[in-house]
This record gives structure tokens, C-alpha cells and sequence, in this order.
């Protein structure tokens, strides 16, 4: 391979890291990778020929002495490798903020660069002095950037438009699946029973839910996924005599089990504005398993929902509201959720997205742009 991808992630722990990397190797192209050591995605990319590793060493969540220094071993790993990096048909992805800053301290964004957009942190809408002068500095860093992708265009129209005032040339690619990896052999039926899966991280979520469960027998909760962000209330959860928890997201064995259950719970409140802007794993996976959405109104999932018409919106996650939007749904409206999830179910699968952006540095002018104004519409959108 004479091309190359320099890819600067800030770990290997997230599915979006091999789900870049596909591409790069579709597109023909050598890795380079760079990331902090916090645990590893079990798939096969990772021992391909084409890919090596770089580590930047162990790096902690917070604000503290110790982040700090991690990110200045990071910047002097990148200065290092900088010297040797060829500049002749070498991208450059980075996908998080801080290092994208490095990046370009080190230079490394002379080269084409590609910014993978997949979260917007608290930091980044504080109106704090540390707040305005992280924007300040994004703003700045963003001029030496190509090419902005966001997996949700409210990213575009909320954030980077409204808050930073900025226009820079932003390609959607959504965290859609990669193909046949999800199951979709069974077909869900109406019944008070609702899937939850993923990165089970909000406790508004598990306190509504674990009401629902305390206070109808009837109703029934599947978990799929992590309980240690949910503390206390995840343990109070599982030991509802209606609820199943079958241990850690699988993606494997997702489909079946989303299937088993009426509907897929996409609602979080975990990240503040970031919840409500971002578009999740889980409304892809539950389309390309077939099964109806519950989200609530006021976030980008609700729009997408409302859109399609593929599910409950909520006007506000209660229990009461939850109970009370089962209870009321009919078979015939349910029919028709069904037949609209099934009409996206190709829609939600990965395609040669990424491997597009990837090949040929000269067309990125030519992408399809996320509109200056919302349109819910492009969501589900077909490969470029």
C-alpha cells in the first residue's frame, strides 16, 4: 500500500475506532495508529498487516496533573513521529479534540486532515472563562481542518454553526452498523416490554424504568450492556423479578434479543446538550433489527422517530408517561412502526462511507454537505 492513514484516537476501547479503520484498508491505504491505552475492541482489523500501533501511553477522565501530563507525552510522540511521516498522499483522522490541538501544535494537520466528530463535551459549551477559551482555540484549530465529520448533523446545525459561528465543509457519516452484523431473522410483537442496550450510563433512564417495573407487573425489561455507570440503582434494576439481564453488549446476539422486546430504549441523559444532539448506536441497531424506538421529545432521536414514524415519542420521560404510551398503543399503529423500521433496515448498515473519504483526497469537495438548514430528512441517508 503507497497510501497511508495517520489515525489519532483517543483510544481503541469504541467501536467507531475499527469502524474507520475498515475504511481506510477498503480505500487501499497503510495505518498508522495512535491512542491512549484504555482497552481494546476484540476484532480482527487490529492484527491486519497493513495496521500498526502506536500507544500514547495510560490517560485518565477528568481535569487533573496527571491528564495533563499524558497529553504532553502524547504531543512528543506525535512531534517524534511527525519527522518520519511522509507527506506525499498520507490523511490524517483524528477524533477527538484535545488531539486535534496536539496535532496541530505537532504540525501534523499540514498534512490533510479529517476530523471524526462523534461527541461534543461539557467543556465545550461551558460559559465559563476555560469554556470561551477552549471555543476561542477550537475555532482557530478548525481553519487547519479539511474536512469535518459529524454522526449527527444537529452537531452541524447546533453547535458549529450556533455556537461557534463557523462554517467548515462537514460531511455526515452516521454510526450506522456494519453489514450482516446484526441478526434480523425474528419479528418483535406488541407487548409492554422494552429492550435497553449499549452503554447503560443514565440514571434518569434506570430510575424511570425501575418505577415502570416496580409499579406494573406486566411491564417487562431486557438489559444488554454494562451496569457499572449505573451504580446501585443498575443492581436494583436486575433484581426486578421483570426484568432480564443477559451480561455484556454482544452485537452478535443483539439483534434477537432487541427482537424479543417491543421496543428499543433510546433515551439518555447523560452528556447534557450532547444527549440531545447526538444520534446513537442503538437507534441503528434497533432499525437494523427491526424493532420500533422510544425516545423523548426535545432530542435528535425524537425527530428522527417522528420523522419516520418508527416508535414512541414521549413528551416527557416519566414512567407514568411511559406506561400510559404503551398502554395506548394500538396493533394497527404498531403494524405500521414495524413496516416503516423495515423500509430503513438497509439504511442503517454501514456502506463504503468511509472508504470513500478516504481514497482520493481531491474529491472531498465533491461530498454531499450537511445543509445549513435542519433537515431531518438526510438522516438514513444512502452511501456517498
Amino acid at each position: 500500500m503507497s497510501k497511508t492513514l495517520i489515525f489519532v484516537a483517543s483510544h481503541r476501547r469504541a467501536n467507531k475506532v475499527a469502524d474507520r479503520m475498515i475504511g481506510a484498508l477498503a480505500a487501499h491505504r497503510k495505518i498508522e495508529l495512535f491512542s491512549f491505552d484504555r482497552g481494546l475492541v476484540d476484532h480482527p482489523v487490529y492484527s491486519d498487516a497493513n495496521v500498526s500501533h502506536t500507544s500514547l501511553g495510560p490517560i485518565k477522565d477528568g481535569v487533573a496533573l496527571s491528564r495533563l501530563a499524558s497529553l504532553a507525552r502524547a504531543a512528543w510522540i506525535l512531534s517524534r513521529a511527525k519527522r518520519r511521516i511522509k507527506d506525499s498522499d498520507t490523511v490524517v483522522l483524528v477524533n477527538n479534540l484535545e488531539l486535534l490541538i496536539i496535532s496541530w501544535l505537532c504540525g501534523l494537520t499540514r498534512l490533510p486532515t479529517v476530523y471524526d466528530v462523534a461527541d461534543i463535551h461539557p467543556l465545550q459549551l461551558s460559559k465559563s472563562v476555560v469554556g470561551r477559551f477552549m471555543r476561542w482555540l477550537e475555532r482557530r484549530v478548525l481553519k487547519r481542518v479539511q474536512l469535518l465529520v459529524v454522526t449527527s448533523p444537529w452537531y452541524s446545525w447546533q453547535y458549529y454553526t450556533r455556537w461557534l459561528g463557523i462554517t467548515v465543509p462537514t460531511l455526515l457519516i452516521e454510526n450506522k452498523l456494519g453489514l450482516s452484523r446484526v441478526n434480523r431473522q425474528s419479528r418483535p410483537t406488541l407487548t409492554l416490554s422494552i429492550a435497553w442496550s449499549g452503554l447503560l450510563r443514565c440514571p434518569t433512564s434506570a430510575s424511570v424504568l425501575l418505577e415502570c417495573l416496580q409499579s406494573a407487573p406486566t411491564f417487562h425489561l431486557s438489559l444488554h450492556g454494562s451496569l457499572e455507570r449505573l451504580g446501585a440503582i443498575g443492581l436494583k434494576l436486575i433484581e426486578q423479578s421483570n426484568c432480564l439481564f443477559t451480561g455484556p453488549y454482544d452485537l452478535q446476539s443483539l439483534g434477537p434479543r432487541l427482537a424479543a422486546s417491543s421496543f428499543v430504549w433510546a433515551i439518555d441523559f447523560a452528556e447534557g446538550e450532547n444527549s440531545k444532539w447526538l444520534l446513537p448506536y442503538r437507534l441503528y441497531e434497533s432499525v437494523a433489527a427491526g424493532v420500533p424506538l422510544i425516545a423523548v421529545d426535545g432530542t435528535a432521536t425524537a425527530e428522527v422517530v417522528r420523522r419516520f414514524n418508527i416508535g414512541i415519542v414521549l413528551p416527557e420521560c416519566t414512567a407514568q408517561e411511559v406506561l400510559q404510551a404503551l398502554q395506548n398503543c394500538d396493533p394497527a399503529t404498531y403494524e405500521l412502526w414495524l413496516t416503516n423500521v423495515n423500509e430503513l433496515r438497509d439504511r442503517a448498515l454501514r456502506h463504503n462511507e468511509w472508504a470513500l473519504v478516504f481514497d482520493d483526497v481531491s474529491r472531498w469537495s465533491e461530498f454531499k454537505r450537511v445543509p445549513s438548514e435542519v433537515d431531518v430528512g438526510i438522516v438514513f441517508g444512502p452511501s456517498r
